[in-house]
């Protein structure tokens, strides 16, 4: 008896395993190919970014404006990116909206402050996104090279960050100004749902 009921244990076991790596399998998302790939007909106004070579930089300049974009051949829907950093510290991710043709933010990314010896954090993650383009555009508002001065008088075209009243507890009227440096990402992939065949 303790034998039939030792083997009808060891049945609903491995059948109860076998249905939960199905299971599993079924409920585990599937993504596309990296359609941000120039061999997909992506372009970008960098060809670092989406050459699917890591040890590229795609750089822009010193500049107030910062923006690397990518553009499909058509709208594609949009579930995943992943961003290879290159020195990004604050950004903003937008996806431009067929419709009303705006730019729309749909997240804004400050670096994690944890990341050991690294100087910026190495890759930046999106899921769960649930949007159509045919562009995407990653706005820089920092990065970990750009320099912070103090100034008594703003000049035209100076970023400024803040205006501040007091230093070292002194009076002294001034503005923190933003000195940007070049910024690069490493790469960009871009994923919608896998088709079910």
């Amino acid at each position: 008896m303790k034998r039939i009921t030792l083997s009808i244990c060891c049945l609903i076991a491995i059948g109860l395993h076998l249905n939960a790596c199905r299971v599993a399998q079924v409920l585990s998302t599937q993504y596309s190919q990296n359609i941000a790939s120039a061999t997909y007909g992506t372009e970008a106004n960098h060809p670092g970014i989406n050459d699917g070579n890591l040890e590229t930089l795609a750089t822009l300049p010193a500049q107030n404006e910062r923006n690397f974009i990518v553009r499909f051949a058509e709208i594609h829907p949009v579930r995943k990116i992943v961003i290879h950093n290159g020195n990004l510290f604050r950004f903003e991710m937008d996806y431009l909206d067929d419709e009303t043709g705006e730019w729309e933010t749909f997240d804004t990314v400050i670096q994690r402050r944890n990341i050991g010896d690294e100087r910026a954090q190495a890759e930046f993650v999106f899921d769960r996104l649930d949007f159509q383009t045919k562009m995407i555009r990653v706005h820089v508002t920092r990065t970990v090279d750009d320099v912070i001065v103090n100034k008594i008088l703003a000049e035209p075209g100076d970023k400024v960050i803040d205006q501040r009243k007091t230093l070292a507890g002194r009076y002294f009227p001034h503005y923190r100004i933003m000195q940007p440096a070049i910024a690069q990402i490493r790469e960009i992939e871009i994923y919608h749902l896998a088709e079910n065949n």
